[in-house]
């Protein structure tokens, strides 16, 4: 490699500007960052850009000065970073209140995040004799799932001199193999899928023989993205060929998904299944309505529920009924996702308590796999979405906390096929 541009991005207080200095071997950044800044150096004979941007927060809103600044330190990384650091330091507990407010400024950047992106442990020095792994066990499930994003892709750096040359060495070995894999010219991912159908067809005579039959996935995967996956089963008399990660445009096969439609009453959730289905299937009832349809190679299964109300208009009994046998709708073996419909109107703690107790229905699970679809976009007329989460206040906040940041807006009266893609390319990476 003749360049590597590395971008640093990470909580306010969490040790980017010191691991800048730590990766170049001089003091080119200073604390209290406020605006993105980027710094050459040479490192092993490779010219090396390393850009340092302002530190989001986790517990209050982030201004969006802050989030401006790391969209303008993408930039920065001309033509694009080859490895984003997410820095996180050792002596802190990274729970989902700061999960949420990372997936918050990801979501912001113009480029593809989890494909060049690694944890970057700093204070290292602090663990003292616990290794990393026991560290990371200890953690809890939060840290755990923000490394299998990465890809397992992590590297700790301490903050004394002896150790910090090793571990630069160490994070740039990482880095080079991470950008290596990548490399792969597309004919050749085309070539082995075009053998692994051959092969599927073939085995899929000892199908009608009543054999099940098995096709294994995770090599491929980890060749293309760099992700472990678990094997897929061949059902249904056809193989199950998920999406890997194409360029866009150029996606092969996608997965099947379930959505879960949930939301008080009058909240747009019966206008949104008949837009990604374009059809007029849905019917307000007591009951759940299914239906399905190809949209845009992707097979969807659009599952609406009853929504409550506050006001006694719906029966609770029924609801929770409904709520609780929705998952059971849904085709065994699609990815079930859940779309929770909030109008762009008020919202106050009322609002916020129930959906707490109907989405409690559906397990403490159901949060990590919940996407907040605010609907009626038009009455926001020239206001965005960021004033009107921040007007609303802690409430919807604690939502969106709940769910990961993971949000999207829609007019359900005008929305075009770009959007329904939007939505479901979304709910694909839960």
């Amino acid at each position: 490699m003749s360049s590597v541009s590395v971008l640093l991005l990470g909580e306010k207080q969490s040790g980017k500007s010191s691991a800048g200095n730590t990766i170049l071997g001089r003091v080119a950044f200073h604390k209290k960052t406020t605006h993105s800044s980027k710094e050459d150096g040479s490192i092993f004979g490779i010219q090396v850009t390393v850009v340092d941007t302002p530190g989001w927060l986790s517990h209050s809103i982030t201004p969006d000065k802050v989030s401006k600044e790391l969209h303008r330190g993408v930039n920065l990384c001309h033509p694009e970073p080859h490895a984003i650091l997410l820095v996180l330091p050792i002596t802190t507990t990274f729970g989902q209140e700061d999960l949420g407010a990372m997936l918050a400024q990801l979501s912001l950047l113009n480029t593809p995040v989890w494909q060049k992106a690694m944890v970057l442990f700093t204070h290292g020095d602090k663990l003292g004799r616990l290794p990393i792994r026991e560290h990371i066990r200890q953690q809890g499930s939060t840290l755990q799932w923000l490394i299998e994003r990465c890809g397992n892709r992590y590297q700790v750096m301490a903050g004394q001199s002896r150790a910090s040359e090793f571990q630069v060495t160490e994070l740039f070995e990482k880095i080079l193999k991470m950008m290596e894999a990548k490399r792969h010219p597309l004919e050749v991912q085309q070539r082995k899928y075009t053998q692994l159908r051959r092969e599927v067809s073939m085995k899929q005579e000892s199908r009608w023989q009543g054999r099940p039959v098995e096709i294994e996935m995770s090599v491929m995967y980890e060749e293309i993205d760099g992700m472990p996956r678990r094997t897929n089963k061949v059902e249904s008399g056809r193989p199950y060929m998920p999406y890997i990660g194409f360029p866009a445009g150029q996606a092969f096969f996608k997965p099947a998904l379930s959505l879960i439609l949930l939301g008080r009453r009058k909240s747009g959730k019966s206008s949104v299944g008949k837009m990604i289905l374009d059809s007029g299937e849905f019917k307000k009832t007591n009951r759940c309505s299914v239906g399905q349809r190809e949209v845009l190679g992707w097979s969807v299964t659009v599952v609406d529920t009853p929504g409550w109300s506050q006001f006694c208009l719906a029966d609770p009994g029924q609801v929770r009924t409904a709520i609780s046998q929705s998952p059971s709708l849904c085709p065994k073996g699609n990815k079930v996702a859940f779309v929770l419909a909030v109008p762009v109107d008020s919202f106050r703690e009322k609002d916020r308590r129930a959906i707490e107790e109907y989405l409690s229905i559906l397990g403490q699970e159901v949060w990590r796999r919940t996407v907040v679809l605010f609907t009626y976009r038009e009455q926001l007329k020239k206001r965005t979405l960021e004033w009107y989460i921040e007007k609303m206040g802690e409430p919807l906040q604690w939502v969106l906390g709940r769910c990961g940041y993971r949000h999207f807006i829609l007019d359900t009266n005008t929305a075009e096929d770009t959007h329904v893609a939007q939505l479901l390319e979304m709910v694909e990476r839960l």
